[in-house]
């Protein structure tokens, strides 16, 4: 399956490793991006269900459970929407409604 990432998921995710660099160390980062390169596949071959966040988009946990990421899912591609630090704001996430 091909992956694509929306534009707010770009750059939710910068924003992210941003705020990160300055609290984790770099190994917990690169963790992160390994999760986040495990849960993609792991969709891809459907190999787990992830919780459903609404009718189309599902959320994923990832860095020790600190962040989430929205993705949904159709026959041959993968849309990563938007990533969020789990001390975020939810309001944040009014869009993908």
């Amino acid at each position: 399956m091909r992956i694509r990432y929306t534009k707010e998921a770009e750059e939710s995710l910068i924003e992210i490793a941003e705020f990160l660099y300055y609290r984790w160390t770099e190994k917990e980062i690169l963790d992160l991006y390994a999760e986040l390169e495990n849960v993609l596949e792991n969709v891809s071959q459907n190999l787990v269900v992830y919780q459903k966040f609404s009718e189309n988009i599902f959320q994923a946990l990832i860095g020790n459970r600190n962040v989430k990421f929205y993705f949904s899912v159709n026959e041959d591609e993968i849309w990563v929407l938007f990533f969020l630090n789990c001390r975020q704001n939810p309001n944040r996430l009014d869009f993908l409604k």
